[in-house]
This record gives structure tokens, sequence and C-alpha cells, in this order.
């Protein structure tokens, strides 16, 4: 995790980012997802108000723990930020580095994206390249 990352700001504006442990913790816990352990890192998603969560848990070689959390707005209208996503986490996994973390959370990416269509009729979205300007 980047030192001279903000504490929580918007990537863009569908796609949310936070390290504060304080914001990711009160999250994990009204939503019910709080894990039991922190001795190991641990990816966790979720979809809650038809916005997509995305923590990771990562403890570093030298004992220091963090969390980030990504959080897509309306994720089955703003399904590009899914694929930003995985791309990035892809290329984390090219770098090595955490590289078991990094593919758990890309594998949950690409999922993701392959339940869109469900979701959107879940939701009783309708999606429609031509106002949206990218095909999925």
């Amino acid at each position: 995790m980047e030192a001279t990352m903000k504490a929580n700001q918007f990537l863009t504006p569908n796609l949310y980012t936070s390290i504060n442990e304080v914001e990711i913790l009160d999250c994990l816990v009204d939503f019910g997802y709080m894990p039991k352990e922190f001795n190991q890192n641990q990816v966790i998603s979720f979809v809650k108000d038809e916005n997509f969560y995305l923590v990771l848990f990562m403890v570093r070689e030298d004992g220091q723990k963090g969390f980030l959390m990504y959080e897509i707005l309306d994720f089955t209208m703003h399904e590009q930020e899914l694929y930003m996503m995985s791309h990035l986490f892809r290329n984390l996994v090219a770098s090595n580095k955490n590289n078991y973390t990094y593919r758990k959370a890309q594998y949950k990416l690409d999922e993701m994206l392959g339940m869109v269509p469900t979701f959107r009729a879940l939701y009783k979205k309708r999606f429609d390249v031509d106002d949206y300007g990218m095909a999925a």
C-alpha cells in the first residue's frame, strides 16, 4: 500500500478507494463481513445497495498490517471500473508482489464481471451502449 495515497478518495466518479482502517472496519461490521482473524492476507468482496465492495487485508513481511477498500458505485452501470480494476490486479499479479492476494482479488473481479448481466436483471437496470459510449 502506497504511503502517498490519501486516506480516501474517488479515483473516478464511480470508483471510491480507502485505506482508512476505521472506515473499512465500520463498513465490514455494518454489512456483516468482518473477518474473524487477522493473521493472514484476505480478500473480501460483496454487493450492498447496488455497490460492489472489494476489501484487501494484507500483512507485510515486516509485520505491518493494513486494509485497502474499493467501492464501485452502481457497479452494474459502471462496468468499466470492474475492467479497470481487473487489469490493475492482473498487472500486480505479474509483478509477483502479494501474488496470491492479488490473484484472488482479480478472480473476484473477473467473476463479478461475468455476473453483471444477472445483477442488471435483478436490479431491473437497462444498459444502453449508445448512451454509455463503451461496449462491454
